[in-house]
């Protein structure tokens, strides 16, 4: 094991950094889940959706649930950063991983209309977080 690597990186920047990551995944995903799974039979209109207070209502229990089933894959990832790697690609690799085993494990891969394409929750996700950890940087100790 590198432990130049191990050195490069602060735990409270591992904190910050899975932090953004864990609460934006899963309110942007929850609100795009709803969206997609709800209203996929018909044309959207967001004008409509937005103003209701029900769907709200959704997305933010959507997005708890989440955060609760989702703290064993971030504690992990969290410790993949630290112990192992910060390199990017690992880490989505390693995130999409993270999203298909909690959601299997969790019994969500179910839809609610699944005889029509609606892409499932954990590619949803898988999606969103790998978007995030390309875009949110880690901070490095100078």
């Amino acid at each position: 094991m590198n432990t130049l690597k191990l050195n490069t990186i602060s735990i409270n920047t591992i904190f910050f950094f899975l932090l953004k990551i864990w609460i934006s995944t899963n309110i942007i995903s929850a609100f795009f889940f709803l969206t997609i799974n709800d209203y996929a039979d018909g044309v959207i209109n967001y004008s409509i959706i937005l103003f209701k207070k029900e769907f709200w209502q959704d997305v933010l229990f959507i997005a708890v649930i989440g955060l609760i089933y989702s703290i064993p894959a971030i504690v992990i990832l969290g410790l993949i950063i630290k112990l192992w790697t910060n390199n990017k690609l690992i880490l989505i690799f390693v995130c999409i991983l993270l999203v298909i085993v909690t959601f299997y494990f969790t019994g969500s891969m179910a839809l609610k209309h699944p005889k029509e394409y609606i892409p499932p929750p954990s590619f949803i996700y898988s999606v969103i977080i790998s978007g995030l950890i390309l875009k949110i940087k880690i901070q490095e100790k100078k």
